[in-house]
């Protein structure tokens, strides 16, 4: 299973910045054709805007992985307790599994909406269900990266961890 969860990583991140490359080559090509060339591709704005679509959703996986999302960490300042820190943690992180979750169920509703109607871009003229997949994509995989977080702070309440009570990361 760790063979697997290893492998997934790599991929996300070589995923990733591979996306990246391709949508800075694209917007520096566009810029060119337009400044050099005086003249405009039609596709490259709108393939830039999907690709940076789903680097935006499916980043949002890789944030959690290295627990870099923007929390407000007002009520972690205001209460002294550890032990009631780490519910508050617990909470947040089944607050957000449950959104989460709501995100793939409307995801998937809005992709066979898109799917049933043959929504199809406007410039290139590609199925929009290409889009709009990576909403329940990237939610299952935030779920997915969520329940282990979720296992170990509850662990951890229950058997605290020495390394885990003097301030490492779960």
């Amino acid at each position: 299973m760790i063979k697997i969860k290893n492998f997934y990583d790599k991929l996300e991140e070589y995923l990733l910045v591979s996306s990246l490359i391709i949508n800075v080559i694209i917007v520096f090509s566009q810029v060119i054709m337009r400044s050099v060339f005086n003249y405009s591709l039609s596709w490259t704005e709108e393939l830039s805007r999907y690709i940076f679509i789903w680097q935006t959703w499916l980043g949002t996986s890789t944030a959690l992985k290295y627990d870099q999302h923007i929390k407000v960490d007002l009520i972690y300042t205001l209460v002294k307790n550890e032990k009631i820190k780490k519910v508050f943690k617990i909470l947040a992180y089944l607050i957000w599994f449950a959104f989460s979750l709501f995100l793939v169920y409307i995801g998937w509703k809005l992709t066979k909406s898109m799917a049933s109607r043959n929504a199809l871009s406007s410039g290139m003229r590609i199925s929009l269900v290409f889009v709009y997949i990576v909403l329940p994509i990237s939610s299952s995989l935030v779920c997915l990266r969520l329940i282990p977080k979720i296992y170990a702070n509850i662990k951890n309440i229950i058997t605290p961890d020495d390394n885990i009570s003097k301030g490492g990361n779960v």
